[in-house]
């Protein structure tokens, strides 16, 4: 408790010296929050993936069923750990299960992320150089955007930054406790999606060039240990499946052809293009065009700020060198991968452009460019900051699917019911969520045929819903059905209550025929 109170009293004694300092900081981090929970709900996404955890969630809290299994990835067939699930959690019971509960979990590591950026570059090059792209990374609308939605690989950016700066001050201070966080986090992060594979091969160079050779094996066993804790649910479920994700991953990797190794030979051009590409999804989609002289501009001003540093002789800090070897690393993990890379496959790389800026900022000495800096950054964010996905209207899709939810309870008039979804690009999990929440959840056809099934449509116009014959299996296995009511709940949605046909009445009570 006394080491706590020394600590309130340092801040104290810290806020009275440096009150301009204090005040830019709150008014950062003030806008950092508005820009990522300020109509949040509204522009939340809740289709089948973030259904999918809410029903997860779910089972874990309300029906006391706890998993050791994750979300599914997007590609290779394989499984991510549960952490996810237990992180949104405590957010959704705060939130009374409603699924905007997950997104300001979110929301609330951006927030953090951009406090720990601004006090990571500060300790590093000052509060000139720490300020600005703090800002920068504030009101980027790409990551904005990202911190706005709850999604699992949405928190890589916090704990790719925690996980660095637990390195730093491990190799600082010569503290194993530190390394052992170093561990813990990148055991979360493969747990969020396996591109932290690249961010554990990078710290594992880090350690490996920055730690004293003598120190290897005490800093790499508390960095084990960390990791063994970190993943222990994901290791669990491996352990009693036989290592089934695992030998998955690793076959997806290694396999001739598959999606690992350059795309091609010309590495330079590979090296821009993911920093290009990362630029673009740090600003968002609208950026495409300036992607290339932004990118463009800050290699040559990196390039240029290395010249400086090495003609004046100049020692790199460790933050300096962290910095650059893990963007080195991770760029080069990123040009590896031959799949189709998304936006959201460069989240282990969002905070990478912004600490170079502190970089090449830190060199900067003359006040006249530093005003100029500071009036083309404020410009640059009111342009960014009009831009935000906090003004949009949204879809209200958390409302919209609650009401469509209703509809099928009201129409089921209480009596067990099997439910289809015929949509494009969806799954029926986002429903199913406030079903079960309401206590309505539907009969599964492999359990049981009911006596009327309930089909929701996304399509539109109507005649491309088709129920009658429709080849889905959840309606397909209902057996031949009739339309006895439907209600057009939105524009683009209708529900449609179905009942036996005089041939399918037989199957009333039987599983369905496979």
């Amino acid at each position: 408790m006394s080491k706590l109170k020394k600590i309130i009293e340092l801040s104290k004694v810290w806020i009275r010296n440096n009150k301009l300092e204090t005040l830019l900081v709150v008014l950062l981090i003030l806008l950092a929050s508005f820009l990522r929970l300020y109509n949040i709900r509204n522009t939340v996404v809740f289709l089948g993936d973030e259904g999918r955890d809410a029903l997860a969630v779910k089972e874990i809290v309300l029906d006391l069923n706890p998993t050791l299994l994750g979300p599914t990835a997007s590609v290779g067939g394989f499984y991510l750990g549960p952490i996810y699930y237990y992180m949104i959690a405590p957010f959704m019971i705060l939130f009374a299960m409603d699924p905007t509960g997950a997104a300001v979990m979110v929301a609330v590591l951006g927030i953090l992320t951009v406090a720990l950026l601004y006090i990571f570059l500060r300790k590093a090059y000052g509060i000139f150089p720490a300020l600005i792209p703090s800002l920068l990374y504030a009101v980027s609308p790409g990551v904005t955007r990202f911190s706005r939605s709850s999604w699992n690989p949405n928190p890589i950016p916090f704990f790719t930054l925690v996980t660095l700066i637990s390195l730093y001050m491990g190799i600082k201070h010569s503290r194993l406790r530190w390394f052992v966080l170093v561990g813990l986090f990148l055991g979360i992060l493969i747990q969020l999606h396996y591109l932290g594979l690249i961010i554990c091969g990078a710290i594992g160079l880090m350690t490996l060039l920055l730690v004293k050779p003598g120190k290897w094996i005490k800093v790499l066993a508390s960095e084990l240990l960390g990791f063994l804790v970190g993943s222990s649910m994901y290791l669990a479920f491996e352990l009693r499946h036989n290592f089934l994700n695992i030998r998955a991953v690793l076959e997806f990797i290694t396999r001739k052809g598959g999606a690992t190794g350059p795309r091609n030979l010309n590495f330079p051009w590979l090296f821009y293009e993911a920093n290009r590409f990362n630029i673009e999804a740090v600003l968002g989609g609208w950026s495409k065009m300036i992607s290339h002289p932004i990118t463009l501009i800050l290699l040559c001003s990196v390039a240029l700020a290395l010249a400086i540093t090495w003609k004046k002789k100049h020692l790199f800090r460790l933050e300096t060198k962290i910095i650059f070897i893990y963007w080195l690393i991770a760029v080069l993990g990123m040009s590896l991968y031959k799949g189709q890379l998304y936006h959201h496959y460069f989240e282990l790389l969002f905070i990478t452009p912004y600490m170079l800026t502190a970089f090449v900022l830190s060199k900067v000495e003359n006040n006249s460019a530093k005003i100029m800096l500071s009036g083309f950054t404020g410009m640059a964010s009111l342009f960014l900051v009009l831009r935000a996905p906090a003004w949009e209207e949204g879809s209200k899709l958390i409302d919209q699917t609650e009401r469509i939810s209703n509809q099928v309870i009201e129409l089921s008039e209480g009596k067990p019911y099997n439910f289809a979804l015929i949509t494009e690009g969806n799954s029926d999990h986002a429903y199913r969520f406030f079903l079960e929440i309401n206590k309505a959840e539907p009969t599964l056809l492999e359990d049981k045929v009911t006596e009327q099934l309930l089909i929701v449509c996304e399509k539109w116009p109507e005649e491309n819903c088709a129920p009658l014959g429709n080849p889905l299996w959840e309606i397909a296995g209902f057996g031949r059905s009739e339309i006895v009511d439907q209600v057009e709940v939105y524009p683009n949605t209708t529900i449609y209550r179905m009942e036996h046909h005089a041939e399918s009445i037989d199957m009333i009570g039987e599983p369905a025929r496979k």
